[in-house]
């Protein structure tokens, strides 16, 4: 009785990091698209200059890539906490 349960047991957290690596790779490719692969328009862009001299694509890549990491952090903590932490039985009781 003691090794199914522990195997049941095993399958649980094995299934829950298989879905939590599943979101991580997912962010992280978001991630490194948004931090690598400027937009094609980025060129046309940097010929205008604001501020102190900054060309207006790097600018608003770098303000853009800020807003897209935060949002990714938001998105990573709401899918863990309502979702995956509950669907496996991890959650915190309130």
């Amino acid at each position: 009785m003691e090794d199914q349960r522990s195997q049941a047991e095993q399958s649980r957290i094995a299934a829950y990091w298989r879905e939590n690596w599943r979101l991580i790779i997912i962010l992280l490719t978001i991630w490194f698209i948004v931090s690598y692969l400027h937009p094609p328009f980025a060129k046309a862009l940097n010929n205008i200059h604001i501020l102190t001299g900054f060309p207006l694509g790097y600018w608003l890549s770098s303000q853009g890539a800020i807003t897209v990491y935060v949002i990714l952090i938001f998105i990573y903590a709401l899918r863990m906490n309502r979702v995956i932490d509950k669907k496996y039985g991890f959650d915190e009781e309130e």
